[in-house]
């Protein structure tokens, strides 16, 4: 009896992108608004490693994009903040799945910092008129949520079985 099929990572791809974008939105208390993790780019940078050939820059940047009109953000603001992200982890760590989980969260959190200050500096060139200067507490507290996202979201595939593009072999 053969394996069963696996099936395609937009099964959870989807789902998941939903639910970043709908914690990306809530409300919360002022107290708790400076540590808001950004899982936006955490389901972004999972699935792009995961599946590169499904998961890219195309869909972090339309992602960013659907953000973006959700928050009334600047256009294109959160949209270049996540596809950089993704663009940095493609393009520069290569083997960033070999990495050790440690490692992985410190590219993170470099990565993260880079994409939020981006955003704090776009959204000052557009007018915006907060002076909330602290773009290094969601990246740390994202860079911390990684191993866990990553964990979720690999067995969430086992369970589903999905898996990766592969090539098909002749």
């Amino acid at each position: 009896m053969a394996a069963p099929e696996a099936k395609s990572s937009y099964l959870l791809f989807f789902p998941l992108l939903l639910a970043a974008l709908i914690v990306s939105i809530i409300r919360l208390p002022e107290a708790l608004t400076p540590f808001r993790p950004d899982f936006l780019s955490l389901i972004l940078i999972f699935f792009a490693v995961y599946d590169p050939r499904r998961i890219n820059i195309g869909w972090a940047w339309l992602a960013g994009l659907l953000l973006d009109f959700l928050m009334g953000a600047p256009l294109a603001q959160n949209a270049l903040c996540v596809s950089l992200q993704v663009f940095i982890i493609l393009s520069q760590f290569k083997r960033f799945a070999q990495f050790s989980r440690w490692q992985q969260v410190i590219i993170i959190f470099i990565v993260n910092w880079l994409g939020h200050g981006l955003g704090f500096w776009i959204s000052h060139i557009a007018g915006a008129v907060t002076y909330d200067t602290s773009v290094t507490i969601p990246a740390v507290i994202t860079a911390l949520l990684w191993t866990p996202a990553c964990w979720l979201c690999l067995l969430l595939c086992q369970v589903l079985n999905i898996a990766p593009d592969a090539p098909k072999e002749n």
